[in-house]
């Protein structure tokens, strides 16, 4: 066992996680004690890919597998076949029947007594992520793993409205998970990782948010020259302004919103009333709608 006052981010390494979860969470189950624990992971595709707990999976642990797409239960079923995991096809909401408590107490599992506790629990859908881990009530797991989304500030409270797909900020993530007993021990680049400071003889350092060992992603900003910046969160390195911008999400690309020419704080009276003009005429052609009924942000 290592020294608990390293920062856990020390351990990154993937064996099926994207960002080094596997061996953050190794580490952390290594301190707690676990050896065979039992997880939950839904979005859970088909069991292995980007998966937060497959690794423990083929260490012998048994948990539930919850996926909404048919096809990708299928996978699970091939993939994770073992009588101590099951794999269920369902949407994870934030009320309903849907809840995960009312999911994980009707399975099999748990109703013939074979799995009554969580020691992991992965929230991992890029949508009510948040929501559904306040939904909880009939589990406490000894450690959450749960996405946010990265480019979010940390100083920024922001939940994701139910039924659209944005995403929830470390802030609102992080201040829940304080209300509930939880302390932050590690982050990665999309993931904020919280371990439940009630357990007897919790040997974890607890992290603030602005901790300077923590990991964030990519920030977007704009300079006053009017340039949309790329920085990585936490690194002094030098920024990008790429030309051609790429979505981080779905892989879309788009032009720097200000023309190169335009982008300086420099224009005379007249060049900045020619900017002003050129890009009016451009909005009203890209969405009319918006620009004629004035539902345009203006700061």
């Amino acid at each position: 066992m290592t020294n608990t006052s390293l920062p856990l981010g020390q351990f990154r390494t993937n064996a099926y996680s994207q960002a080094g979860e596997d061996g953050i969470l190794t580490e952390i189950f290594d301190h707690l004690g676990v050896d065979q624990g039992t997880f939950c992971e839904f979005g859970a595709w088909d069991g292995k890919h980007l998966s937060n707990t497959f690794a423990f999976y083929k260490k012998g642990w048994g948990g539930w597998y919850i996926e909404g797409e048919a096809a990708r239960v299928e996978d699970l079923k091939r993939n994770a076949d073992r009588p101590n995991v099951e794999n269920i096809q369902a949407w994870v909401m934030r009320s309903g029947a849907g809840t995960l408590d009312n999911i994980l107490t009707d399975s099999k599992l748990y109703r013939d007594g074979t799995l009554t506790n969580l020691d992991l629990l992965s929230i991992d859908i890029d949508s009510d992520d948040l929501a559904i881990w306040k939904s909880v009530k009939a589990f406490r797991p000894k450690v959450v793993i749960i996405e946010i989304n990265p480019t979010i500030p940390i100083d920024v409270f922001f939940e994701n409205p139910e039924g659209e797909f944005k995403g929830n900020s470390a802030r609102s993530t992080y201040e829940f998970a304080r209300s509930q007993g939880y302390g932050l021990v590690a982050t990665t680049a999309c993931n904020m990782i919280f371990v439940d400071l009630r357990l007897p003889d919790q040997p974890l350092p607890i992290l603030d948010l602005t901790d300077v060992s923590l990991v964030f992603g990519t920030r977007y900003f704009f300079g006053f020259d009017g340039s949309l910046i790329i920085k990585q969160a936490n690194d002094e390195g030098p920024h990008q302004v790429p030309d051609i911008i790429r979505v981080p999400w779905n892989g879309a690309r788009f032009a720097q919103p200000v023309a190169r020419t335009f982008r300086t704080t420099s224009h005379g009276k007249w060049m900045r009333r020619l900017w002003h003009f050129l890009s009016r005429i451009r909005l009203t052609l890209m969405h009319p709608i918006a620009t004629l009924t004035g539902s345009v942000h203006r700061s």
